[in-house]
């Protein structure tokens, strides 16, 4: 499990070794030029571009660079800034590197230094970063993502705020972050996490004074090898989990279909399907396994041993099933305290319901839009601030979907942030495969925070499976038969 702690942390843990003159600076230049070593293996006279700004960042990226010169590496520095760390651009000068003001170089001569270059270094702006661009910089900026260089960031891409994850729009996105010390919420969160690239920590000692809770969680494979629920031998259906879906209407009937194969391909002992005959028919047509109840409310007295519900998919706000379903769900002494609100049964939401953190909101940021208007929320929120007011205000887990998912636990705990998904799923269906394979895992007795992350892994796992990596397009029901390969690749070890 990657944790993500923000940059006020970070620098209260830093400050005692400051303090005491520990040498965390040439702690992270030396990670840093090993790592860099490492990419530049191919070339036989490899060249190194790094943009310096001034502080603290710019010195790892110039101290590493001197580091790298004695290595015979070629390292050319463009200043970003008029104040850069005196004593790491000494060392550059001194190892044989040259520096460059970007103030007083033309953009055609800075072209030809990109050109030559095999890597860039992003070291202008760290830990410090807020989410704006100096007009001086675009150009440069501009230049470097047109080149198609390969681009390592120095702890932080730059313009990334470290906390929040908020990015300028002109970003340099990297192939890889170095960062130190501890991994920076930001880099797990929407805007950041799409610039990082791969995240590679590097330990300079400040582990034993991190808090104990961090801002951000993400789950590995490792996690979900540990937590994934695995029958044993004297399993049954029951044991196993009985989801019910309150799903699909004669309007789009497909979203039954759709749930209904997210819930059995993600190992469901059971999936009962409440809706109208018409829909119980195509449903059973594709997933004749599943248990059709054919009905217009949802009454599990009369269904039979279910241990959690989904309601919404394919269905309106007005439905009988949605406010039956979501009803049930919210209700104090319910016997059933997990489950999956999702689509349409979001609109039925009101700020009288109150829900348990077992119980699971799953809306993309249209209906997270709408649902906090009704709830009196600042709709306009960044997203992972949205997600949890949404969290605080109903009780319940918001897993928001986007290209990074965020979920914000109903009790109040760490964020989570899964990175998994393909640009490809975002087309009509996938939602609702989403929601199937989260009732299975709730059905099983995880934990609405796990479940909720685990699904979010095996839905972008599956849908980057469908999709070959995110070159094809797919469609809904690609993901749900990918999920059974998707989840046996993560449990061999291996990612897709």
């Amino acid at each position: 499990m990657i944790s993500g702690y923000s940059a006020k942390d970070i620098r209260d843990a830093e400050a005692p070794l400051l303090a005491a003159g520990q040498p965390l600076m040439h702690r992270a230049a030396r990670a840093l030029a090993g790592r860099v070593a490492e990419r530049l293996r191919t070339p036989e006279e490899p060249h190194v571009l790094v943009l310096a700004g001034r502080g603290a960042n710019g010195g790892d990226g110039l101290l590493a660079a001197s580091m790298l010169c004695h290595e015979g590496v070629v390292v050319d520095v463009i200043a970003t800034g008029d104040d850069l760390h005196g004593p790491s651009a000494d060392a550059l000068r001194e190892s044989g590197g040259t520096i460059r003001d970007l103030a007083q170089t033309s953009l055609e001569d800075v072209e030809a230094q990109i050109a030559e270059a095999d890597l860039v270094l992003d070291a202008i702006v760290g830990l410090g970063g807020r989410p704006e661009i100096p007009s001086e910089l675009a150009g440069l900026l501009d230049a470097v993502r047109t080149s198609g260089v390969s681009v390592v960031a120095v702890d932080m891409p730059s313009f990334v705020d470290a906390t929040t994850g908020q990015a300028a729009s002109g970003a340099l996105g990297a192939q890889e972050t170095v960062t130190f010390g501890a991994v920076k919420a930001g880099l797990l969160l929407p805007g950041g996490s799409e610039v990082a690239g791969r995240i590679r920590l590097v330990d300079i000692g400040l582990a034993s004074l991190l808090p104990a809770a961090p801002a951000v969680l993400r789950l590995e494979d490792d996690d979900v090898h540990d937590l994934w629920p695995h029958p044993d031998h004297h399993a049954t259906k029951y044991s196993r989990g009985v989801v019910a879906l309150a799903a699909g209407s004669p309007r789009y009937p497909g979203a039954a279909v759709l749930a209904a194969s997210g819930a059995a391909r993600a190992g469901a002992g059971m999936v009962r399907c409440l809706a109208p005959q018409s829909v119980l028919d195509l449903v059973l047509r594709t997933r004749p396994e599943v248990v059709g109840h054919p009905t217009d409310t949802v009454d599990l007295g009369a269904v039979g041993r279910t241990h959690a519900l989904v309601v919404g998919p394919g269905l309106s706000g007005e439905e009988p099933r949605t406010r039956a379903g979501v009803e049930l769900l919210s209700a104090a002494d319910a016997a059933l305290d997990c489950g999956v609100i999702d689509a349409g049964g979001l609109d039925a939401v009101t700020a009288q319901h109150r829900f348990g953190a077992d119980i699971v909101l799953t809306p993309h940021r249209g209906e997270a839009d709408r649902l906090a208007a009704r709830l009196g929320l600042d709709a306009d929120l960044p997203g992972p601030e949205l997600a949890a007011a949404l969290a605080a205000a109903t009780g319940a887990t918001v897993l928001l979907k986007g290209a990074i998912t965020v979920i914000a636990p109903g009790d109040g705990g760490p964020l989570r942030a899964q990175g998994d998904a393909t640009p490809q799923l975002a087309t009509a269906g996938t939602g609702d495969v989403l929601a199937g394979v989260l009732g299975t895992l709730l059905a099983a007795g995880l934990p609405g925070p796990d479940a909720a992350a685990l699904a979010s892994i095996l839905h972008g796992r599956a849908g980057r499976l469908a999709s070959r990596d995110g070159r094809l397009p797919l469609v809904a029901l690609d993901v749900a038969e990918h999920l059974p390969e998707a989840l046996g690749t993560i449990l061999a070890g291996a990612l897709p």
